[in-house]
């Protein structure tokens, strides 16, 4: 369409609409006419604005919508100007400067051009003046127009708006400014009312953010780099960025949030997709009070809308400026009106958008608990202090090993260390010989630059706010992770730092690291590409107990010795000290009756460091009879493996009560051969599953007849054992564990932190079944050009993933258990995801299919994981359909059941094999055994010590 032809189309509707206006009025016109002549010049003229004003207004207004529907149609144009990057930096940003935050200025509805009221540039410039050069602000953009136009050029009421414009900037500019000025008022207040229609809204919605989308990439935005966004939204500024900012998601697939300052929001916008919305408004404005009465969705009693939902989850925080009006004098850009405590109400916002722009939340609360946790009462035992342990102390390295050669502390760094840290603080207390001079140090932890490693860090990363549940939560002594809420964008490392109220968080570093010194604070770094794995201790030995000393809570032991292979070796005096009972009175771990275990014969593994007198602190016991590969009993054949699996398992479980066993399901005929199929260094999947604590102190939560336990994924790698010299299995689980009063964290545990720590632990109370699965297809490793991967390292990689989701509850603090989000069903996404993942990438990838051709033996054991992979598919999806959020792995954690406890239970059922741990357990390793698995089974029952007020209670088995 020629713009000639549009012009005369637009001169034809103002040309009815003011027909219609006099044939409207013609009744009355000659009372009217006999009123206006007798009004004086002034008022005439007043009147006759007011008449051109009301008709350009009702012009406008009818134009609102067609501005949008024209630009989605394309009448002005069927192709999308993307190399136009409309707007202005505020402050030039010096050269090489790595920007970590971009910001975008959206303005209020007095807005006609790209330029500003002295107020905002003022605003603005003082703002970017007290931001650290790092954080990029973008100016001169027209909310209020698709194509980012003025009011003032290329319309057919432009020098109305340029009048209008003019005299609204003048401070003589009378009634006659004062009408014009309304005029525009109202015009852009029309456009807020587009962006917020249920119908138009959508299209001018997705308008504005195509030009906020050009404006940033035209500053430098790249797409892929997730660097955070922050759109800040004045008056109707900021329902035009609430409806810009769910399409800019989509669009560069980065965390956004907005600073809404005075906003005037619908509340009908996905506010979910938001990392956090922070609404600044004064107790004295009264046009922001609009929203909430005119806009239902901000209703209470529409409790589900995206807005009360978002509240509820802690998405939307709203901050009160005190007597602070709209705009204007008296509005919270006004420099001359003041606070009690002497700043200008100008000064008050720059305070507070500068602060949320650098991570500071204005409402930084903390919610007391009015119940203890298990973790507070285990923490007033002095031995579950990390500075029990002097750093000094040394261990004799013929009886002790290290448990791995970096080990430290994790600690948060304050909120003003976190732009020079860059990750935690790290306090290092074993290392390799190459970097003993660091023990005792403290240094920056940090993440590796490798993209590949940055990819799974920005996956991750998100805002913390706290929802309502998860401050109900912690009132009722779970631990979340409250040092952290208000944080914007919290990584993995801060994550499992911040999990607990305390820095005690002790952990082994593996794989790559590395240490640099020159890192320019003064601190070396270590930098890591993979989490660290939570474990208790330093060190570790190998002992028999012998006999308690009288009236103590010290043992004497006997080393196990190499050279004889018996326990003949080095007599000593360790200390078990008493652990502290949880809030039911039951403790966690007993040392009564230790010399007397059927285990103590085979000997334990006794995990932790001598204290401040020299004595050697029993923290963690492991029985070695279960950590051999030697097993005690060996099934052959998968029918007679499927029945033990199923049957046997669990059977019996409080008569052996005490006592461990190790039964190996093999493929194949005869022991040796069967034993030979696990060597040093080879990987198993590991499945895990835990029952309840029953007896005459029976858990609250093993009241009813009906116990489901817990599951978990892992690893169980063929080891070396120093002390022995034998093959043992060493497993880290993989803990997809929801906030709980145990300040248990969900990440990677080594089996020595999960099971066997004598406070924090599961081997004393509860009956557990590791089940290890090595399948060549799954657990070995495929070498493409280079590249070794296996599923296994796939699933791991969903693992951490899932893990670092939970520990903040996807930004709302908080996880819990329902039909849709548990430890089983999540876990078992990440499974899912992995074998997508992985069929994926070999179905588009050429090059690996014609390697898969050439190559036949990791082609047939590729066959073989892709058939497990749509056997899993079929059994964990029983309805044919991946569920929604594990389809579009969507970030769904920290919802409460109760907030959809319809469409909740709708979804589990969607997966519902996954509901329930033991039956979960047992599909999936049905399903690898059927494939020919060699499958190792690994049970304890309440091991250790001897408490005759517990017993163990099996997982309730429900069918296949």
């Amino acid at each position: 369409m020629s713009q000639r032809r549009q012009k005369i189309m637009i001169l034809v509707g103002i040309g009815l609409i003011v027909l219609l206006g006099v044939a409207f009025s013609s009744a009355s016109s000659t009372l009217l006419l006999r009123a206006y002549e007798t009004l004086g010049t002034m008022w005439q003229l007043a009147i006759d604005l007011v008449g051109i004003g009301s008709i350009a207004f009702i012009f406008a207004a009818l134009l609102s919508p067609l501005e949008a529907l024209g630009w989605w149609a394309g009448w002005y144009g069927d192709r999308v100007d993307t190399t136009v990057a409309p707007g202005t930096l505020v402050e030039p940003i010096p050269t090489k400067t790595k920007i970590i935050r971009y910001a975008v200025y959206l303005d209020g509805i007095a807005q006609t051009n790209f330029q500003y009221l002295p107020e905002v540039d003022v605003f603005l410039n003082e703002l970017a003046a007290v931001l650290p050069d790092d954080i990029l602000i973008i100016k001169g953009l027209m909310p209020y127009s698709v194509f980012n136009r003025p009011l003032t050029q290329g319309r057919v009421l432009s020098f109305l708006w340029r009048l209008a414009d003019r005299l609204q900037s003048s401070k003589s500019g009378g009634i006659v400014g004062a009408l014009l000025t309304l005029t525009i008022l109202l015009r852009n207040l029309t456009v807020v009312a587009v962006s917020a229609d249920g119908r138009y809204g959508p299209i001018y919605n997705q308008g504005t953010a195509q030009v906020i989308y050009n404006s940033l990439r035209g500053h430098g935005y790249q797409l892929g780099s997730k660097i955070p966004i922050t759109l800040i939204g004045y008056s109707g500024g900021g329902q035009i960025a609430m409806g810009a900012a769910t399409y800019l998601k989509q669009a560069l697939a980065a965390p956004i949030d907005v600073i809404s300052i005075a906003g005037v929001i619908s509340g009908n916008n996905n506010a979910l997709q938001l990392e956090h919305l922070h609404h600044l408004v004064g107790d004295k404005d009264l046009v922001e009070r609009a929203g909430p009465i005119f806009f239902p969705k901000r209703w209470r009693l529409f409790f589900l809308s995206y807005w009360n939902r978002a509240k509820r989850r802690g998405k939307i925080s709203i901050t009160s400026l005190g007597s602070v009006g709209h705009n204007g004098a008296g509005g919270p850009l006004d420099p001359n009106k003041f606070l009690p405590d002497g700043r200008s109400y100008l000064q008050q916002t720059i305070d507070l958008v500068a602060g949320i722009l650098q991570g500071k939340s204005p409402l930084a609360q903390t919610t007391t608990r009015s119940k203890t946790s298990n973790y507070e009462l285990y923490q007033q035992a002095a031995f579950n202090q990390p500075n029990y342990y002097p750093l000094s102390q040394s261990v004799d390295p013929q009886l002790y090993r290290p448990i791995a050669s970096w080990i430290g502390r994790l600690i948060l760094p304050a909120f003003e260390q976190r732009r020079f840290v860059k990750g935690v603080l790290f306090e290092v207390h074993h290392t390799d010989p190459a970097h003993r001079h660091l023990v005792g140090q403290i240094v920056n932890l940090r993440w590796s630059d490798d993209p590949k490693v940055q990819a799974y860090v920005r996956t991750v990363t998100k805002d913390l706010h706290f929802s309502d549940e998860a401050r109900y939560s912690l009132r009722q002594g779970i631990i979340h992770p409250h040092r952290l809420d208000r944080w914007q964008q919290v990584d993995p490392l801060e994550s499992l730092a911040g999990a607990r109220p305390h820095d005690d968080v002790i952990v082994m570093l593996r794989d790559r690291v590395e240490v640099r010194t020159n890192t320019g604070d003064n601190r070396p770094t270590i930098t890591i590409w993979r989490e660290p794995v939570q474990i208790t201790g330093r060190f570790y030995g190998l002992v028999k107990f012998l006999s308690p000393l009288e009236n103590s809570d010290r043992f004497r032991v006997v080393h196990f010795n190499r050279t004889s292979g018996c326990f003949d070796g080095v007599e000593e005096i360790v200390c078990l000290p008493q652990v502290r009972a949880d809030r039911e009175g039951i403790f966690p771990s007993t040392s009564r009756d230790m010399e007397k275990s059927p285990l103590n014969s085979s000997g334990w593994y006794i995990y932790g460091a001598k204290d401040s007198t020299g004595i050697f602190v029993v923290q963690s016991l492991a029985p070695l009879a279960l950590m051999r590969v030697q097993p005690d009993r060996v099934v052959f054949g998968n029918n007679a493996a499927l029945n033990y699996l199923q049957k046997e398992t669990w059977r019996n479980a409080a008569a052996h009560k005490g006592k461990t066993s190790s039964v190996l399901l093999s493929p194949q005929d005869g022991i040796e051969e069967a034993i030979a199929q696990w060597q040093e260094g080879d990987r198993a999947l590991l499945v895990h599953v835990y029952g309840g604590i029953g007896g005459s102190q029976r858990e609250k939560a093993a009241q009813t007849p009906i116990f489901f336990g817990h599951f978990a994924y892992g690893v169980a790698q063929v080891v070396r054992e120093p002390l022995t010299d034998e093959l043992q299995f060493d497993i880290k689980y993989c803990q997809v564990y929801t906030h709980n009063t145990d300040g248990l964290i969900a990440g990677t545990l080594a089996w020595n932190r999960y099971l066997g720590d004598r406070s924090f632990g599961w081997l004393g109370t509860r009956p557990v079944a590791d089940i290890l699965i090595k399948l060549d297809a799954f657990t070995k490793e495929y070498e493409f050009q280079q590249i070794k991967r296996s599923a296994l390292d796939i699933s791991i990689e969903q693992l951490e993933v899932m893990m670092a989701r939970y520990r903040i509850g996807d930004g709302t603090g908080g996880t819990y258990v329902g039909p849709a989000h548990s430890c089983c069903q999540d876990s078992n996404q990440a499974l899912y995801a992995a074998l997508k993942k992985l069929s994926i990438a070999v179905t588009f990838n050429s090059e690996i299919q014609d390697w898969l051709v050439q190559n036949s033996e990791p082609a047939q054991r590729f066959d073989r994981l892709m058939k497990l992979g749509k056997y899993i598919r079929r059994k964990l999806l029983p309805f044919g359909t991946a569920r929604a959020d594990w389809h579009n792995n969507e970030n769904t954690l920290g919802i409460s059941p109760e907030e959809d406890a319809l469409g909740g239970l709708l979804i589990g059922l969607g997966s519902w094999r996954t509901m329930l741990p033991r039956l979960a357990s047992e599909t999936i390793t049905k399903l690898f055994i059927e494939q020919g698995a060699s499958v190792w089974v690994l049970r304890t029952n309440q091991v250790g010590g001897y408490d005759s007020n517990i017993e163990p209670i099996a997982p309730t088995p429900i069918g296949w």
